[in-house]
């Protein structure tokens, strides 16, 4: 016994080593350029799209039985989005819009604002799992992307409607923004969940995130206006390959980006994929990488426009 005892005294060592752990990751917290429109449009009732993207971006604070946050933007007229609308540079998520879309006529100060916010170097986000989204972006930003409708094999091919099966690859390329360099590989359809989009109806200035041989169900695209040459006019959309060509002509663009999400975050069960995507998005625009200001389409200093401004009353005549 004793030999036994003094066998292990000799294994003690005169230090103690300490075993640890991996330190637990930092909590994410929204970038404070982030807002989110909280109107009419999402449906924010618990365990539905809505809620779970505010959920997922960790906005809002429940009092009086509502939902509050300082980042909500409760409707598209409000001063809040006016001021928005005129600076630079922030993001701003619209969730799926399950209760309305607002209609407004394409040319009317309602859609302006929302096409000078974005031009303004700011980021819109929009999500899927509908068209409404869709329509709201060829409406009020004079698109026409279409959903893509994949055909059955066989000789009476009827097609899957606005289906499309996936799975969706991510584009790796000279292209892709640092953020998204480490979310997933692949994005699945989920059910019906995710609305995907025909790559040959993208407009020029578009930046595919995930791809199949057809569809996208992820893409960034560059939005521009210039200002008109006619005085008194609004500003004029403009494709970004011909913003040089303006510039040199005297009509500057200013540009913002638009990023579509199609999954629908209804149930949110299986999402943690689309969840990474989605948090690499609203990081986009506050990536210090990317821009001086905070935005990927300002430039390192944002100064007053050189021109006068177009909507200022003609001078009295002489």
């Amino acid at each position: 016994g004793l030999a036994k005892a003094g066998g292990r005294a000799e294994l003690l060592q005169d230090e103690l080593l300490l075993f640890k752990m991996a330190p637990p990751p930092e909590p994410w917290d929204p970038p404070t350029n982030l807002f989110m429109f909280w109107g009419q449009a999402p449906n924010k009732r618990f365990g539905h799209s809505g809620d779970n993207l505010r959920q997922l971006m960790r906005l809002g604070r429940l009092r009086g039985g509502k939902y509050h946050d300082p980042n909500f933007v409760s409707d598209w007229r409000s001063e809040q989005f006016r001021e928005m609308a005129e600076s630079c540079c922030t993001t701003l998520l619209v969730a799926p819009m399950k209760n309305n879309m607002p209609v407004w006529t394409a040319s009317s100060a309602d859609a302006q604002r929302l096409r000078n916010y974005v031009a303004n170097g700011n980021h819109l986000i929009l999500t899927g799992g509908s068209l409404v989204s869709l329509e709201f972006l060829n409406r009020y930003f004079y698109y026409q992307i279409e959903p893509l409708s994949t055909p059955v094999l066989g000789a009476r091919a009827k097609g899957f409607g606005n289906y499309s099966p996936g799975p969706w690859k991510k584009l790796k390329s000279a292209f892709l923004p640092g953020v998204y360099k480490a979310t997933p590989d692949i994005l699945r359809q989920e059910v019906t969940e995710v609305t995907a989009l025909s790559l040959d109806s993208l407009p020029s200035g578009t930046n595919v995130l995930y791809m199949d041989p057809t569809s996208t169900p992820a893409f960034q695209t560059i939005f521009c206006q210039r200002i008109s040459p006619v005085h008194g006019a609004g500003p004029v959309k403009t494709l970004p390959r011909e913003c040089p060509k303006y510039a040199k002509m005297g009509y500057p663009c200013s540009c913002g980006t638009i990023t579509y999400l199609g999954y629908d975050w209804h149930g949110d069960v299986d999402a943690s994929d689309w969840d990474e995507v989605m948090l690499a998005s609203v990081e986009y625009q506050s990536d210090p990488d990317e821009s001086v200001t905070m935005s990927p389409n300002c430039p390192a200093a944002i100064v007053a426009a050189p021109w006068e401004d177009p909507h200022a009353p003609l001078p009295p005549p002489a």
